[in-house]
């Protein structure tokens, strides 16, 4: 059962996310490189079951041909995963950021090619590394393979982990961290297969049962990781569970303006239960609530003391945050300050914050880092201290 899992458990899995995204976007791909990264997967993944392995040797006359479409597709898919993310992080210029990555793996595609072509391994074998590890060509055909494919593997790793810490949408967020794990499964397989290419070559034995449960776990776990991570994002919460959350993540915060400063509101606070069990209108509800916030933000403008987001600013990145949620623990510590400057009728600073408040550039955006700021409203702090 274990084997079979493993030669066939990879590919059924990569065509079900092909299959279940083609479902979901049928007018075509928001993102073209996700759709080449997965589809590339696919083809390596189903290339490696062992009756598409054989049938393709059967197809072309070469023996084990299926080996040089499964590292062509993997070359492909890290091409097309460096692209995708290059396009999230650097959208201006992410093509002349791509193009180098290309041609480096174009060229080592070429010299995969012609080691292939002069490796002498006649019988196809699906157990390939177990029958040819010895022989000439093959070490040297493995280390141009990884030399092509760990530029963009190692950068695309770095950039899913840099951009998993700076999106809000924790769907996408967490699919990041998963195709940058199942990245560096990948490389951490590729770096076995080379040592184990490298001994066999010379004669000295490689721990076998290390062989075994590497070559056994590693590829599946890198293939279901970055498969799920890359399929991740088209499972969200749906639109009304959605904004029905976000809708009461965002009550503390805005209850607390509006204690201070009740005209925001166009509608008085209903009572907890009764707020909760309200699911109408979520959408205009919700949005109305966000102004209302933003309103609530504006009337304390007076009361927004410099030196309370200054000092929350330090706290905040002494405790490890970064990006937007470092700007909400800011916002949170600054708004906390205000409401108690107003509520306890203290005199405004001297000199108050600029007017300009942080935020999204669009209302979506906009309500997710109100919902950010509304978190650390309620969570104790340093920064509230």
């Amino acid at each position: 059962m274990g084997e079979l899992i493993r030669h066939y458990g990879p590919a059924l899995l990569a065509c079900a996310v092909v299959v279940v995204r083609l479902a979901l976007h049928p007018r075509g791909p928001t993102n073209a490189m996700s759709w080449v990264v997965m589809l590339s997967i696919a083809v390596t993944l189903t290339a490696k079951a062992p009756p598409v392995y054989h049938g393709l040797s059967v197809l072309t006359g070469i023996p084990n041909v299926a080996r040089l479409v499964d590292h062509g597709g993997f070359l492909v898919a890290g091409w097309g995963g460096l692209t995708m993310l290059l396009q999230i992080n650097h959208p201006e210029d992410a093509r002349r950021r791509a193009v180098p990555h290309a041609i480096w793996i174009a060229a080592a595609f070429v010299g995969m090619c012609v080691l292939f072509a002069l490796t002498k391994a006649p019988v196809d074998n699906v157990r390939f590394a177990g029958r040819y590890g010895a022989t000439p060509g093959v070490l040297e055909y493995w280390l141009v393979y990884m030399a092509g494919l760990l530029p963009a593997f190692l950068t695309a790793a770095v950039l899913s982990v840099r951009y998993a810490s700076m999106t809000t949408d924790p769907a996408v967020r967490l699919g990041l961290r998963l195709i940058a794990t199942g990245v560096l499964c990948s490389v951490t397989y590729h770096f076995h297969k080379a040592a184990y290419f490298a001994a066999r070559r010379i004669g000295l034995d490689y721990p076998r049962a290390l062989n075994i449960l590497l070559d056994r776990y590693l590829t599946l776990a890198a293939a279901v990781l970055v498969l799920a991570g890359l399929a991740l994002p088209n499972w969200r919460t749906p639109p009304p569970i959605s904004n029905y959350r976000k809708y009461q993540k965002l009550r503390p915060l805005w209850l607390a303006l509006y204690r201070v400063t009740p005209s925001i509101a166009l509608v008085p606070p209903k009572h907890r239960l009764s707020e909760l069990l309200d699911v109408r209108d979520l959408d205009l509800r919700l949005y109305r609530r966000a102004v209302e916030i933003r309103d609530g933000r504006l009337a304390l403008r007076e009361h927004i003391d410099p030196r309370v987001a200054a000092d929350a600013r330090r706290s905040a990145a002494r405790s490890g945050l970064t990006g937007q949620k470092l700007d909400a623990a800011v916002e949170a510590a600054a708004l906390a300050a205000a409401i108690r400057s107003v509520a306890t009728g203290a005199a405004p600073p001297d000199d108050p914050a600029p007017g300009i408040a942080p935020g999204g550039p669009d209302l979506d955006s906009d309500i997710a880092f109100l919902c950010d700021v509304a978190t650390a409203f309620r969570a104790p702090s340093e920064s509230r201290a």
